[in-house]
């Protein structure tokens, strides 16, 4: 199936018959971290905390297929995963974080979720300036925007800076993994935050489902070439996982459609991903449950998630 074919279903209806799923040019160039610190008197240790950034934000820039011509990007961090990564404690991070933000090289701040009745703070947004002369800042849409399922994710037990580190710690006393943290975890988080890791989940659909389902943001960075055989392998999954295996067809739209959606920066695949989280405990808690697909669109009309799946 080749990544622009359009695809059918016939359970549920949708207004939509086809999708083709759109392509993004990819400019290969990108701009050097050098040219920015240029002529700045920055400590070493500032210039590392950018460059470092930098990399990230340029890492995520590609894996989402977008140009390298932009002038800055905004990325959301563990501040205590990235000190690791950075071999330095926080305390340093912040004193030199502090001269990047006056060079205009980078903005931040922490950014905010809701956890049960109370908020609290779910990383650190950083907006890193990819060109000389252009001064980082962050804007509204971008505090407000949600980057992850903090409930979700604390709960969980895995999904979390905190649990990440420990388990370094974990490997390092049981000498069966590094310490150091690498520059893929902090692009993995970038790009799905609560996540360390964006290796491909099994294809042959022998993975937990909780795996598929709590992964789904990966699918809109996947590479094109590869996203459809990456959606059908996660519409396997979800079909089976949720005792709906006849209706397979729907499961690959519904995640065709969400991918479109989310290129439109409306973050659906989360949102799906935590109506998903919700089915996945009806199925274990509901015996007999005869249509788990009907109930996703009955949950999704109910919180208006349907009517942002079928926009054309």
């Amino acid at each position: 199936m080749r990544d622009s074919e359009p695809l059918e279903t016939h359970s549920p209806q949708w207004p939509h018959k086809h999708l083709v799923v759109p392509s993004v040019k990819v400019s290969q160039a990108g701009p050097n971290p050098e040219s920015a610190l240029s002529g700045l008197l920055l400590h070493k240790t500032a210039q590392n905390i950018y460059r470092a950034l930098h990399a990230v934000a340029i890492e995520v820039l590609q894996a989402r297929e977008q140009v390298l011509s932009v002038n800055q990007v905004v990325i959301h961090q563990p501040v205590e995963v990235l000190a690791v990564y950075l071999e330095m404690s926080r305390v340093t991070f912040y004193k030199h974080l502090k001269a990047l933000q006056k060079a205009g090289l980078v903005a931040s701040k922490g950014h905010v979720s809701s956890y049960g009745n109370v908020s609290r703070q779910d990383g650190t947004l950083f907006a890193v300036s990819l060109k000389a002369g252009h001064e980082a800042r962050l804007r509204r849409d971008d505090l407000k925007h949600s980057y992850r399922d903090l409930q979700g994710d604390i709960d969980s037990g895995c999904r979390t800076a905190w649990s990440f580190l420990q388990s370094l710690k974990a490997g390092l006393q049981s000498n069966t993994q590094e310490k150091r943290v690498k520059l893929e975890n902090l692009v993995s988080w970038a790009l799905t935050p609560g996540l360390v890791d964006q290796k491909p989940v099994t294809r042959d659909c022998e993975g937990k489902l909780a795996d598929y389902v709590y992964s789904l943001g990966r699918l809109s960075h996947t590479h094109p070439g590869e996203r459809a055989a990456m959606v059908d392998s996660y519409a396997h999954a979800l079909a089976q996982g949720f005792l709906d295996g006849h209706n397979l067809n729907f499961w690959r739209k519904l995640l065709w459609q969400a991918i479109k959606c989310d290129f439109r920066d409306t973050g659906i695949l989360q949102k799906l991903s935590s109506t998903l989280i919700r089915l996945m405990a009806d199925v274990e808690e509901w015996q007999g449950l005869r249509s788990p697909g009907g109930l996703l669109v009955a949950r999704l009309k109910y919180v208006g998630l349907w009517d942002e799946l079928v926009c054309p």
